[in-house]
């Protein structure tokens, strides 16, 4: 087999990147063009649609709805009090599980399991000896992924409704889950610019490539696109220069730069002269003249070719892509009717689409009438074929590298792309004894759909297709030029929510399926740069997301405690905190804002907010009557003079036969006391030795304990 090599400058260029390497890693703190707020990106899994729960007794939806002035009630504590949630898959991103309780003061006896099969459970929280008051905060370490949640009621205080508030399991962005990267193919087309994220133009952050600078804001992959021939696409003439040609060499060049960052490189072969898409998927002029078998032997050749010479350069690729957006079939040929879209120099040449090719006739798909079904299942033919050929050269040539197919899901779209995976993925293996490793989408809101379709379609790819990694192989987001009806603003915030909702939305897809997301072309469409004039960008502060997204330390958010009636709370100095990185629970201190004294003056609750390093934190504080407060109150009347006489000790002896029953457990018996200590205060004979005010304050006290022991 006939092998070209495409590697020239190579070693020049490794002794270039080497030095790049050494700058890089030691120049100063960036900053960035603009400003925008980011936060590590979560998810509570029970909002998504395919997240379901049951329970013994009770409507357990009521626990995930979102709403915590609803609650599953389970009536009472028995063999059915329990509640379980199925997250429709496993989540290895599932560190923190919320459970709120419907009685803010009531105490709960409960376990909290998590399980990835429901079949074996683990603990994650066990209060079948300690109870808890009002709920908790579950971190999740050291555990495998997680599909199942179940909580079962063991034992409830009196009075405290025997149900859950909410559970929310929540679902983090963390580095080893999802790789963020970009399509960068323009890196060498613009050599002479600065690409940045410091702002100070005289001493780059990097050595001023956009390679190096997207690898400084935290992306780890880098796609490089390959053109066979690159040619204008209005002349058809070569394009003679080998930078920013997206021909084999300037691909290989980039590969390298890129490899020596640590970036892994992907492959994404067009099998054309100039842009393929899913409205224009044209032959390269050097094979428009081929008959398919010979076609088919050149996709071969050509992806043999230019893969081996990575390897043999020291490049493995990550991944290889065999077409690009190739949803509507790729080296389009005589089925091909012309859609207007094509270049130029392909409109004004029928020869390009002489002979056969691998276009896909989807209006004869559903087709009843024979001859169209024949036509269709021909085209499919033609079409695997040549994937099938793409895919043997990347295994034959770099048995290491992962496998990708690209494609996109239309706006409502959603059946056409399942047919497209199924007819694939089928005769691949039935015809080729083959496969593939990574199923891939664009996306891009202005053709396909709102963020929750993006959501529904990764879930549908990754519910039928299980045995394969998903990645959102491109998609953007403007930072200006105008309106937008995409649901985000083009501004330098917006810009940083849709990556963040982006990248989060992969996240959330079940096990782990979406592994990859990449960025359309950061210097060039849509833009994550500003210019600052003298061929000067400075990265947007939006490109923080591939650094500020993910999630390395998780703090509890709720903290949940009582506190007796005028007495201040005793809110905890610090709370616990998982360090992702080493697996550990940790200890963070916490500011508190300011208890103002009404807040605990009155029975209720009322929450009081702190911050933390690793983010803000709620106490929510119960305000409850107790003994204590009754006998407090009691005792200050003595000291000022407002309780005398014989009515002390018929007080104080009714006070401390309230709080033997309630240690004893007999609330019954303790509301009979209680009961005499009213009937003491109102005694006539007693008139003398209590003042109007005292009588008035410790009488309203009294009636509150006892409604409180009801």
């Amino acid at each position: 087999m006939k092998k070209h090599s495409f590697v020239k400058k190579t070693t020049i260029l490794s002794m270039v990147v080497l030095l790049v390497g050494a700058i890089f890693f030691s120049m100063p703190t960036a900053a960035y063009y603009g400003n925008a707020d980011i936060s590590p990106a979560y998810t509570n899994l029970p909002t998504k649609s395919w997240v379901s729960a049951e329970a013994g007794t009770g409507e357990a939806s009521f626990a995930v709805d979102q709403e915590e002035a609803t609650y599953w009630d389970a009536g009472s504590v028995s063999e059915d009090s329990w509640i379980q949630i199925d997250l429709g898959g496993t989540y290895p991103g599932m560190k923190k599980v919320e459970v709120v309780f419907p009685t803010l003061a009531g105490e709960y006896n409960y376990t909290l399991e998590g399980s990835s099969d429901g079949e074996q459970w683990f603990t994650l929280s066990d209060h079948s000896e300690e109870p808890i008051t009002g709920g908790e905060d579950v971190l999740i370490q050291n555990t495998p992924e997680v599909r199942y949640l179940k909580v079962t009621l063991l034992n409830v205080s009196d009075g405290a409704i025997a149900g859950i508030s909410e559970i929310r399991a929540n679902n983090y962005l963390l580095k080893d889950n999802l790789a963020v990267g970009a399509d960068l193919s323009w890196d060498t087309a613009f050599l002479n610019n600065t690409y940045t994220t410091d702002s100070n133009t005289d001493v780059p952050s990097s050595d001023g490539r956009m390679i190096g600078t997207m690898q400084e804001t935290g992306m780890t992959s880098a796609r490089f696109r390959v053109w066979n021939e690159p040619r204008s696409e209005n002349t058809g003439e070569p394009v003679t220069q080998v930078d920013g040609s997206m021909n084999p060499e300037d691909t290989l060049n980039k590969s390298l730069y890129a490899d020596e960052l640590g970036m892994n490189v992907g492959l994404d072969f067009h099998y054309s002269d100039s842009w393929a898409d899913p409205g224009k998927q044209i032959k390269p002029k050097a094979w428009k003249d081929l008959p398919f078998d010979e076609l088919v032997e050149a996709v071969y050749d050509f992806t043999y070719e230019v893969t081996a010479d990575h390897v043999s350069a020291g490049v493995t690729p990550y991944y290889i892509q065999i077409g690009n957006e190739i949803i509507n079939g790729t080296l389009w040929g005589a089925e091909k009717v012309p859609t207007g879209n094509e270049p130029r120099y392909a409109r004004e040449d029928p020869s390009y689409t002489a002979q056969p090719g691998g276009e896909l006739l989807w209006e004869y798909w559903e087709s009843e009438d024979p001859e169209e079904q024949a036509a269709y299942d021909a085209a499919w033919d033609r079409f695997t074929a040549i994937v099938d050929a793409g895919l043997r050269a990347t295994q034959d040539a770099s048995p290491e590298s992962k496998t990708k197919i690209h494609v996109i899901v239309d706006r409502n779209r959603l059946a056409k792309t399942q047919e497209f995976w199924r007819q694939l993925t089928t005769r691949l293996k039935d015809d080729y004894q083959n496969n593939f490793d990574v199923m891939s989408i664009s996306y891009y809101p202005e053709w396909h759909g709102t963020m929750e379709d993006l959501s529904n379609n990764l879930h549908a790819f990754a519910t039928e297709f299980p045995a394969y990694e998903l990645a959102v192989s491109e998609t953007s987001h403007r930072a200006s030029g105008g309106p937008s009806d995409s649901g985000y603003p083009n501004t330098i915030q917006g810009q940083a929510d849709f990556m963040i909702d982006v990248m989060r939305t992969a996240n959330d897809t079940i096990n782990n399926a979406a592994s990859t997301i990449l960025v359309w072309e950061p210097a060039i469409w849509q833009s994550m740069f500003t210019s600052r004039g003298d061929g000067w960008y400075e990265a947007n502060d939006s490109t923080r997301v591939f650094h500020a997204a993910f999630s390395d330390f998780i703090a509890k958010t709720n903290e949940y405690l009582v506190t007796p009636l005028y007495e201040v709370p005793a809110l905890p100095d610090t709370i616990d905190v998982l360090d992702i990185e080493n697996d550990t629970i940790v200890r963070t201190e916490v500011t508190w804002d300011v208890i103002e004294e009404e807040d605990y003056s009155t029975l209720g609750s009322f929450t009081v907010q702190g911050t933390t390093e690793h983010g803000d934190v709620t106490a929510h504080v119960a305000v409850v009557m107790t003994v204590d407060v009754l006998k407090h109150l009691t005792e200050e009347k003595m000291e000022s003079g407002d309780l005398t006489g014989p009515v002390v000790p018929q007080l104080v002896n009714a006070l401390n036969q309230v709080t033997h029953h309630l240690e004893k457990g007999s609330k019954e018996d303790a509301s009979k006391f209680l009961e005499n200590y009213l009937s003491h205060l109102n005694r006539k004979a007693n008139e003398r030795n209590i003042s109007h005010e005292a009588k008035v304050i410790l009488t309203e006290h009294a009636e509150l304990m006892v409604e409180n022991l009801k």
